[in-house]
């Protein structure tokens, strides 16, 4: 099933703002997700923080694994660093489980102020994507 990502650019804090609403059901739409996503940042041409709305992304158990390989890939590639933001509780554990597989910290935040502040926290901490604070409000 495809999906659609909105990207946001904001220059001054060097931070792209995405919001993901996608229903995520086969390896197919695992490519097209980040294929989506690897095109922007191709384009953008350097090294950025994500800031991502993820209340409308779903990923499906049966291709967590291949989800959380290609956001593994796409996080070195592109991202000096990331927070996820959202209320939706299968969002946000859609979202933990594939990030779980990845070996990667979910950085999930309640809000978009709180996410804001953990890519604040780690551009002056100098904290890769692994090492982001710790989550605070709903988990």
């Amino acid at each position: 099933m495809r999906g659609h990502v909105t990207f946001e650019y904001d220059p001054e804090l060097n931070v792209v703002f995405t919001d993901d609403d996608w229903h995520v059901e086969t390896r197919e739409d695992v490519d097209a997700f980040f294929e989506e996503y690897d095109t922007y940042f191709s384009k953008l041409g350097k090294k950025v923080y994500m800031i991502s709305h993820i209340d409308k992304l779903l990923v499906q158990a049966q291709v967590a694994d291949h989800f959380g390989e290609l956001a593994r890939t796409l996080v070195y590639k592109h991202l000096l660093g990331f927070a996820r933001y959202g209320t939706d509780s299968w969002a946000r554990m859609t979202v933990r489980t594939t990030s779980h597989i990845a070996r990667m910290t979910p950085n999930i935040y309640g809000s978009r102020d709180e996410a804001i502040r953990a890519v604040e926290a780690m551009r002056k901490d100098g904290l890769k994507p692994e090492q982001a604070p710790e989550k605070t409000g709903l988990t």
